[in-house]
């Protein structure tokens, strides 16, 4: 396994650029150009922390998003297929964890394909979020279209 450092991204350029290099590394999961340039936009806005090695490459990246004041939000999170496995999602989301728990949050959520799609990439997200204390809360066909339905997942912070 490879050092690595986690840092917050402040720069919107370099937020976008990061997105950009990790999601484009996991086309099973963000096949859509489309889809990765809206994430690029929305993460210019948004707390963000990346995952970087010893000669700056991102390794991975992930943005959030509150409600209410009350529920965080994994709007977008990515690690690059070679660094899988490695501790790298759990440094990331320990990390917006504790932003969440610092701005008072009382749960945690993301939305992901749902296991009523048989895809085995997402089986691994979903595992890896349920390893990190999500559960699965619904499934909403009319969220995305029919061939994707999303899944909710919760995670009360407590």
């Amino acid at each position: 396994m490879g050092t690595y450092q986690v840092r917050r991204l402040e720069s919107p350029e370099e937020k976008a650029a990061c997105v950009r290099q990790v999601l484009e590394s996991l086309p099973d999961w963000f096949g859509n150009a489309q889809a990765i340039t809206g994430y690029c936009q929305e993460a210019r806005g948004l707390p963000f922390w990346a995952a970087e090695d010893s000669m700056g490459q991102w390794l991975g990246m992930l943005a959030v998003d509150m409600h209410y004041g009350r529920t965080g939000e994994i709007i977008v999170m990515g690690v690059r297929p070679g660094s899988h496995r490695q501790g790298l999602g759990r440094a990331l989301y320990a990390q917006a964890e504790a932003y969440f728990r610092q701005e008072g949050c009382g749960y945690a959520m993301v939305k992901t394909l749902s296991e009523q799609v048989d895809f085995a990439p997402y089986e691994s997200t979903r595992r890896f979020y349920q390893g990190m204390g999500f559960e699965p809360l619904v499934t909403l066909r009319e969220m995305w279209d029919e061939e994707n339905p999303c899944l909710i997942m919760l995670k009360a912070l407590g």
